[in-house]
């Protein structure tokens, strides 16, 4: 057993100091081979204390560095005011080293009790508090910190194969804080790194986590960052944070297994939070395992927010990425099972806006928003099975796109891009497209391109129905299609079309209605059908045209359905045809 103690008494720090000098030292042995060492210089009312229970602890190595914390010494104080460390060790093959140097208001304390453990430390600067506590085997902790204001607590309880790391250093750096706690934990792993001012992040792996690892970097001014994985298996959640102001919280569990949560963010007020909880059951009452992941990536912008949500469902993941934005937002929230969502506002992407909120099983969302500003996109998804791509940009400025599903197997695309020309100005977008979808098995699609303030609805409510809208290099142009019943085909096309309106509505089954309108303006086609096996085609090219068809009753099969063909080019004219009863056919043509 080798034991060192220096410390200045109380007598001889009044009769050769300047200023009161305090120092008090304990070591205190119990078993074979244990080592301590406890060396304090120029203190202020400092104190320290060793104490050892077992066989093969070991406090420290004199002239040891902050590297390995079997070589940091065992308390080693320097210039210090106001400093207190204190070692206690129970069990076997613990390591335990504490250094302070150049610091005030100072205090330390690790504990030990199990097997394995190995603790470190290293604290300069001013107002710092570390403390590690750890319960159980071959745990490992090793906490640096330097610079003003730090506070680092490391508590482990119940674990195996664990290890935790802190780091916070600066220059300059002000109110860090860094809190790691695993309790009833195995094979954990949790590792802190701070770098700037204000930072504070805390790690929580709780009852019932096994097998996590959480990582959480951060440099700059003014970070937060959360982790808590609770009630967890195999749960993975990494955050790393470089700029000013973010924030991000991660939390997965309970039950939400095999889990992981992927955050970066660069830039400035970026706010991020993940949160996966919960599982649905499987057939036979058998809980299944979550099985979430969520990514959620900001770089490069200022103001950006996101957050992702994922509860009570089983194998959802959810990707949001904003690269080169200004104040975006990005939602996704999704429950039930094997959704899919992902959320991408790219390159040059300004004062847009994103959501998804997935209920069901089985769902796909994509919103991808490039080199637009101020763009809103949002899908909503009810049911099972659905899809929707929202796709806006380059150059669909000040548009807005929606899709909302319900039912089951629904798919609908809406496709933003372009802008006209008008007075050698580019023209931004201004679109403004909706899909509302209610049954089973309904397909719609949108494109805008190459115009200015288009806008186009599709609304389906039934079974196996088609509706196609394109506006390209128009303006001001609008097209609705309404959609009731099964099988029922509907497209509206608009191109060069300025004030143009066109409705479809139809009502029953196996319908189809066509409208084209191109090279015109104020140009307006409606066809109302109800019944089954009716067929309506319109095309318009001029200006200044009117064409309404309406059928009611019943056509018989494909081959004999009711039909009625508007065909109308040049200026100022005007069709209707009104068809009741069956079997019925009418043809207008006017050039």
């Amino acid at each position: 057993m080798k034991i060192r103690l220096t410390a200045l008494a109380l007598g001889i720090s009044l009769a050769y100091s300047a200023s009161p000098v305090f120092a008090q030292a304990t070591i205190s042995s119990t078993g074979t081979a244990n080592d301590a060492y406890i060396e304090q210089d120029a203190s202020s009312g400092a104190s320290a204390g060793i104490t050892q229970n077992g066989n093969g602890n070991i406090a420290g190595t004199p002239a040891g560095g902050p590297g390995d914390p079997a070589a940091i010494p065992g308390i080693l104080q320097r210039d210090s005011s106001d400093v207190t460390a204190t070692i206690n060790q129970t069990g076997n093959a613990n390591t335990a080293g504490l250094a302070q140097v150049d610091a005030t208001d100072s205090a330390a304390a690790v504990a030990q009790t199990g097997a394995g453990n190995q603790a470190g430390g290293f604290q300069t600067g001013e107002n710092q508090n570390a403390s590690v506590t750890q319960t159980g085997s071959a745990n490992k902790a090793v906490f640096a910190q330097s610079g003003s204001n730090h506070t680092a607590t490391v508590n482990t309880l119940g674990s195996t194969n664990g290890s935790v790391n802190i780091l916070q250093a600066g220059g300059g750096v002000a109110g860090n804080s860094a809190n790691v706690l695993q309790n009833t934990v195995t094979d954990q792993q949790a590792s802190v790194v701070q770098v700037g001012n204000a930072l504070n992040a805390s790690v929580t792996q709780n009852d019932g986590a096994r097998n996590g690892n959480a990582v959480v970097g951060q440099a700059g001014t003014g970070h937060s960052a959360n982790v808590t994985q609770s009630n967890t298996w195999f749960s993975t959640a990494i955050v790393g944070q470089a700029g000013l102001s973010n924030a991000a919280t991660v939390t997965q569990g309970p039950l939400a297994d095999s889990s992981s949560a992927n955050v970066l963010q660069t830039g400035e007020s970026n706010t991020a939070t993940v949160s996966q909880s919960g599982a649905s059951n499987y057939p036979g009452g058998n809980v299944s395992q979550g099985s979430f992941v969520a990514s959620v990536n900001q770089l490069f912008g200022s103001g950006n927010t996101a957050s992702v949500s994922q509860a009570n469902g089983y194998q959802s993941s959810a990707l949001v990425n904003q690269n080169d934005t200004r104040n975006q937002q990005a939602s996704v929230v999704q429950t039930g099972d094997q959704h899919s969502a992902v959320v991408n506002q790219g390159n040059g992407s300004r004062e847009g806006s994103a959501s998804v909120q997935q209920a069901g099983n089985g769902s796909t969302a994509n919103i991808l928003q490039t080199n637009t500003w101020y763009t809103t996109a949002s899908v909503q998804q009810g049911g099972s099975l659905h899809q929707a791509n929202i796709t806006q940009g380059p150059l669909a400025d000040y548009s807005a796109a929606s899709v909302n599903q319900s039912g089951s197997s629904q798919l609908a695309n809406i496709q933003q891009s372009g802008g006209s020309v008008s007075n050698g100005s580019l023209i931004k977008g201004l679109y403004q497209a909706n899909v509302v979808q209610a049954g089973n098995d309904n397909n719609a699609g949108i494109t805008q391109a190459n115009g200015y303030g288009d806008a186009a609805l599709i609304n389906q409510n039934g079974s196996f129905q088609v509706a196609m809208v394109n506006q390209e290099t128009g303006t001001s142009s609008s097209a609705t299609i309404n959609q009731g019943g099964s099988w029922n085909l509907a497209t509206i096309g608009q191109t060069s079309a300025a004030n143009s309106a066109a409705t479809i509505n139809q009502n029953g089954g196996n319908n189809e209605a066509l409208i084209t309108q191109h090279d015109g303006s104020a140009l307006t086609a409606t066809i109302g059908q109800s019944g089954n096996w009716n067929y309506a085609d319109v095309t318009q090219t001029g200006s200044g045209s009117l064409a309404t068809v309406s059928q009611f009753g019943d056509g018989a099969s494909h081959a004999a359905r009711n039909t009625a063909a508007i065909l109308q080019t040049g200026s100022d004219h005007v069709a209707s045809i009104t068809q009741s009863g069956n079997s019925n056919r009418a043809a207008v043509w006017q050039h």
